[in-house]
């Protein structure tokens, strides 16, 4: 017996954590972004990236290396034996400051690579906020058919009563059911919407040890309006994003890299410097040179790439800059349109309590059937795009505050404190 009530007890003990374990737990959007930063695969691939672009960055850098070389002679001189040994080190050397071009070269590509790493990374962080609000609005849309779908249940139940009574018609027990159905269709729409969206964001913010994490987000999103104007979101972003940052010095790089190029059209000088040991004692310091004589190749093909290379990186940065206002216009104008629109249906808003009253309506008679279908479509069109503008704002806030290296909510937080 008392064995048993310790198995008890044990089976007790293990089944409390398992279940603990396997609720649900409720992110705000800061701790699923704090979670993306520590699980992130797909941030790992951009940091994998960045480093790929250093080590590239690196090879082109310019190193002393040396070359050592032994030689040694046995001659046979008739009866006499002579032997000849000779230590030798070589290193080229390049006259015009190719060596330091590189580096300088090398070491702006290295910090555009971690530039370009940068801004990837923040425009997965959009990925996920967006994701996050996605999955928000799926949850409320579902919160809307389910109110809607009790409704519709609690009149069908109501109008099976009638019909066996002889009060109903059997024609509207049947739209009920229709409409039953159909309600139901969407809804399951929406549920699987969610499970597809969540999927895509536990992605994002998990790692191997967590394959069964469970997570639900906060119901209430709040909405406020910008405190930037057009020209000054404009002007942060030309001086703070990180890719265009990137890309200006990559054209820097590569205008580096050209004059490296046009100044290898003549030959590096090869310095050779040793100590000679012979058989009969004679001993000393051997010092050489030579150089190529560039008859035929002249770097042509070299200088050609890297000038279309960097001229090409320079019109992009042109195009890229043009780019980034354009963007920064139609999301600006997108945030104000939006917030506009989420005001105007605050003048009106939609609450379940009228869904309640319209089903009590029509049980009272005061509503027809087609008055209380309509009226509950009404409410779930209402009610979902209320949470779509919602969630559209805050998407569109997201991709502002990206396009803009952050100016959006480094903005809303001076202003809070």
């Amino acid at each position: 017996m008392n064995s048993s009530k310790w198995w008890i007890l044990f089976l007790v003990f293990l089944w409390v954590p398992m279940q603990v374990h396997a609720q649900s737990t409720t992110l705000s959007l800061e701790e699923v972004v704090e979670r993306f930063k520590q699980h992130s695969l797909q941030q790992e691939l951009a940091k994998l990236e960045e480093l790929r672009k250093q080590g590239t960055a690196q090879q082109y850098k310019s190193y002393m290396n040396p070359e050592v070389s032994i030689f040694s002679e046995q001659l046979n001189a008739g009866t006499l034996d002579y032997d000849e040994t000779t230590y030798q080190i070589s290193q080229p050397i390049e006259l015009l400051g190719q060596a330091f071009l590189r580096n300088k070269s090398a070491d702006k590509s290295t910090e555009a690579a971690g530039l370009s790493y940068q801004y990837e990374r923040s425009v997965l962080i959009q990925r996920v906020k967006s994701l996050y609000v996605e999955y928000w609005y799926s949850g409320q849309k579902l919160e809307v058919y389910d109110q809607a779908l009790e409704v519709i249940n609690q009149v069908l139940e109501s109008a099976k009563d009638r019909q066996e009574e002889g009060t109903e018609s059997g024609l509207q027990v049947q739209r009920f059911t229709v409409e039953k159905n159909r309600y139901l269709r969407e809804r399951n729409e929406v549920e699987l919407k969610m499970m597809q969206v969540g999927n895509q964001l536990a992605s994002m913010i998990t790692s191997f040890e967590e394959p069964g994490f469970e997570f639900q987000v906060e119901q209430e999103l709040s909405v406020e309006p910008i405190m930037e104007d057009l020209e000054t979101l404009q002007q942060y972003a030309l001086e703070r994003r990180a890719d265009l940052r990137a890309m200006e010095l990559e054209a820097e790089a590569l205008g580096l890299k050209y004059k490296v190029e046009k100044r290898e059209r003549l030959p590096d000088l090869k310095v050779n410097f040793g100590y000679k040991n012979q058989s009969d004692g004679s001993e000393g310091f051997v010092i050489g040179g030579g150089i190529q004589l560039p008859i035929f190749n002249r770097n042509s093909g070299s200088i050609t790439m890297a000038e279309a290379e960097h001229r090409s990186v320079e019109t992009s940065l042109q195009l890229q800059r043009r780019t980034i206002r354009n963007q920064v216009d139609v999301a600006y104008r997108r945030v104000q349109n939006l917030y506009a629109q989420w005001q105007e249906m605050q003048q009106n808003p939609l609450s379940a309590e009228m869904l309640e009253t319209s089903r009590s309506a029509y049980q009272e008679g005061c509503y027809s059937l087609v008055e209380l279908l309509d009226a509950t479509k009404a409410y779930v069109d209402g009610r979902s795009l209320q949470h779509r503008i919602t969630a559209d704002y805050q998407q569109a806030l997201f991709t502002l505050d990206t396009i803009t290296s952050g100016k959006i909510f480094s903005t809303q937080k001076t202003s809070e404190q």
